[in-house]
């Protein structure tokens, strides 16, 4: 026996967003709840119109535009479940989760290239690490892990060795922490290094097809491509600088010490990505399908947010460190031939560090 339907979608309260947020909301309180001014979400807005707009049928009004981006932007600040979310802005619960999907998916498609990306201004990329005292360095690159619901019978795959569901985060920023490169979606079992010898920005490097006009520099007699800084889960590479373990003297423990201030910058902004994108700070409610889009959001708006100067009231420490093992890394012979070639390199590197280091009483 059919029911007949007694309505088509159930009352709930719009009063607080459409009658309140909009109509009577700072730019304080704006940053303070979606990490940005109401200028800048509207910039959002606009770019991602084409994709989210829907059209008006017989039965309902679609959602504006506006109100689908800031549950969205809300989510992603708060951490809040789909369920508090959509008791907040007056929308199903299965509507509040389609629509943060939708979003997420639409800034990776409308926005990554334009907003995550090395771009030109690799002059002052690198004049930036050189005040940092490394020189020749378009980036720093690390890891982080991002906690995830236990995805049923897939355990093995993104259990990691501290005990709980992740998915990594491979992130590359520049001298201001803004992200050139973010690739997401390996299961918190693997490693730094492994996901490194997987990632798009591996190959691209080593193609010579990452940084635009491949510009090298000749230190103490050997030619040096741009370089990117990394801690010692990475492997050695011809670009890719990584610390000597243990330093056998002052030169190597001279450019051990540049390298860390280098690469700090990257451990800062995985703070700052976690203290405005609270979801990615505790266990993020998602399906692991969704996972991968919404931690890209996350990095898109970062940059956004940088790009404006949108002040960051709370910064959050950075990822837990996993340990590193060799599985899935290139043969024995391939390893010897690129360490070999990244340890030429880096010596080089090293050497002309210490040679032009501050003297003191120098003038």
């Amino acid at each position: 026996m059919r029911f007949p339907r007694v309505r088509w979608a159930e009352r709930r309260s719009r009063d607080w967003w459409e009658n309140y947020v909009t109509a009577s909301w700072s730019d304080d309180h704006w940053i303070d709840n979606f990490r940005m001014t109401r200028s800048t979400f509207q910039e959002i807005v606009t770019a991602l119109q084409g994709r989210l707009e829907r059209q008006a049928t017989n039965m309902r009004m679609p959602i504006p535009v506006e109100k689908r981006v800031a549950i969205a932007l809300w989510y992603l600040a708060t951490g809040d479940t789909y369920r508090d979310v959509a008791h907040q802005f007056g929308v199903g619960v299965a509507t509040a989760g389609e629509i943060i999907r939708e979003v997420c998916l639409a800034m990776e498609a409308e926005l990554y290239r334009t907003v995550v990306c090395l771009g030109d201004g690799v002059g002052e990329i690198m004049d930036g690490f050189g005040r940092l005292g490394f020189p020749h360095c378009i980036g720093a690159v690390d890891g982080c892990h991002i906690p995830i619901r236990a995805p049923g019978r897939r355990y093995d795959e993104y259990g990691n060795r501290k005990g709980f569901c992740s998915v990594i985060l491979q992130g590359t920023v520049d001298h201001t922490g803004r992200f050139i490169d973010a690739e997401a979606g390996w299961g918190g079992r693997r490693n730094d290094a492994f996901v490194f010898q997987q990632s798009n920005l591996r190959v691209a490097m080593d193609a010579g097809a990452y940084v635009p006009g491949n510009p090298t520099v000749t230190m103490q007699g050997v030619r040096v491509p741009a370089l990117i800084v990394a801690d010692g889960a990475y492997p050695q590479r011809r670009w890719l600088m990584k610390p000597y373990a243990p330093p056998r003297n002052a030169v190597e423990a001279y450019f051990n010490g540049r390298l860390c201030r280098a690469r700090n910058v990257v451990e800062r902004a995985f703070g700052r990505l976690k203290g405005r994108w609270r979801c990615l700070l505790s266990t993020l409610q998602a399906a692991i399908v969704n996972v991968t889009p919404v931690i890209i959001a996350c990095v898109i708006l970062h940059n956004i947010c940088e790009a404006h100067g949108h002040e960051l009231r709370l910064e959050m420490p950075p990822r837990d460190t996993i340990e590193v093992e060799e599985e899935g890394l290139p043969s024995r012979r391939e390893r010897l031939r690129t360490r070999q070639q990244g340890q030429r390199v880096r010596d080089a590197v090293a050497a002309y560090m210490f040679d032009r280091r501050p003297r003191r009483g120098a003038r």
